[in-house]
């Protein structure tokens, strides 16, 4: 009797251990798989915000469009060159948000000092029908750069935006301090 109750308790015991093996996995699948649906989702609305970004640039006759969320920089043909612009480190503050705004040279030439003009605010309708609202904007201004290719950042603080409003940046009229070093722009 005691063999065949041995037996009993090493067939409940395996039983039990099987049962919880199969519990922790099924957790850590479910883990899984929330995780996964929450970088799809991420990655859906930053596909979004670049369809956007995209669309909106396409029309746009003087400037640069970026939309915060779609982490994809944008280029602007500029009286400096061609410059890259892109949006970094978004965070929330208690009047709206504050981004930093990343212009990258595309030349092997440092670029000279230089200033721009900044709106934000948000669009209402579509991208093919849209309305700019509550629109802000300031100067900005950069020294010359010594390295090339350049990399300039330049903190903005937009107020009125939040990080969750479907909001745009749009640079435009970056100028050389200096007009002599101006280019052709094409």
């Amino acid at each position: 009797m005691t063999k065949s109750y041995l037996r009993i308790i090493l067939v409940t015991s395996l039983v039990s251990l099987s049962a919880c093996a199969q519990q922790t996995e099924v957790r850590q699948m479910k883990s899984e798989v929330g995780s996964l649906n929450k970088e799809m989702t991420q990655l859906t609305d930053q596909t979004v915000k670049l369809t956007q970004q995209n669309a909106l640039n396409a029309k746009s006759t003087t400037g640069v469009y970026l939309l915060p969320g779609s982490k994809t920089p944008a280029r602007l043909n500029s009286k400096l060159g061609n410059l890259q612009m892109s949006l970094s480190s978004l965070t929330p503050e208690a009047n709206g948000s504050r981004v930093m705004l990343i212009i990258k040279g595309e030349s092997n030439d440092p670029l000279p000092a230089f200033t721009g003009k900044v709106e934000w605010g948000q669009i209402q309708g579509t991208t093919d029908n849209y309305q700019e609202v509550n629109v802000q904007s300031q100067q900005i201004s950069a020294p010359a750069s010594v390295l090339a290719p350049s990399d300039v950042s330049i903190p903005l603080l937009l107020s009125g935006l939040s990080p969750t409003q479907p909001g745009f940046v749009r640079i435009h009229d970056i100028q050389p301090v200096d007009p002599a070093q101006a280019l052709p722009t094409q």
